[in-house]
């Protein structure tokens, strides 16, 4: 009896880790969604509120050292609003294999030709608190 009791028990244990699971993976996904819905709203304020005060980003653009803190990155933010004006683009979360604080959403951008960008977010570790999740760090690769 006890052990049909513990069997039961584990199994629903499973089920609520794998539920919490889903939804801080949706919860990530929905802060990148948001991500590039600030950058289309030209919201560079909100873009920097995703992002945690010791964040950083690896860029193609900078050949030297990754940006660091909020103070780096708002020039980078500002130019990445410029850029993308205008243009249209798709989003494609890859579910795949995922690390448990990170995301990678794969980007393909048309303009006057496509360009495919690969963005791998990583996000502060909340304790399944997903109210207060930002952006730890962010790469930023074009790929083929």
């Amino acid at each position: 009896m006890l052990y049909i009791l513990r069997n039961i028990l584990l199994k629903r244990r499973i089920r609520f880790d794998n539920l919490k699971h889903d939804v801080n993976a949706k919860c990530k996904e929905l802060l990148v969604q948001e991500y590039f819905g600030r950058i289309r709203s030209r919201d560079i304020q909100g873009l920097l509120n995703l992002f945690s005060d010791d964040s950083v980003i690896h860029e193609p653009f900078s050949k030297s050292s990754p940006l660091s803190g909020k103070s780096e990155i708002e020039s980078f933010l500002r130019s990445v609003v410029m850029a993308n004006e205008g243009m249209q683009y798709e989003i494609r979360i890859e579910r795949d294999a995922m690390p448990k604080n990170s995301l990678v959403a794969i980007v393909i951008f048309h303009k006057d030709e496509a360009l495919k960008g690969k963005f791998t977010f990583e996000f502060n570790d909340t304790n399944g608190s997903n109210l207060n999740e930002r952006i730890m760090a962010l790469r930023i690769e074009f790929i083929d």
